[in-house]
């Protein structure tokens, strides 16, 4: 098998549906990063909590982040 030289040109549409779709038919989905960790953050707040709201935040930014760096390496 032979490496690839990375010539080929793939185009990437954002969207809301999809958070990418690719010119040649791939897709990556919308997550649910926020709606999953959604109940434990109003509790958070609620309680005033600021760094366990502070370390919710992150998480739901780190899991988006993740999904995407997958994503584009995949995609390389």
């Amino acid at each position: 098998m032979q490496p690839s030289l990375g010539q080929g040109a793939v185009g990437i549409d954002l969207g809301l549906k999809d958070v990418a779709t690719c010119s040649d038919g791939t897709k990556l989905e919308n997550g649910r990063f926020y709606r999953d960790l959604e109940a434990k953050l109003a509790i958070a707040q609620r309680a005033g909590k600021k760094a366990c709201t502070r370390a919710i935040h992150a998480r739901i930014a780190n899991r988006r982040k993740d999904a995407l760096h997958k994503f584009s390496r995949q995609r390389v």
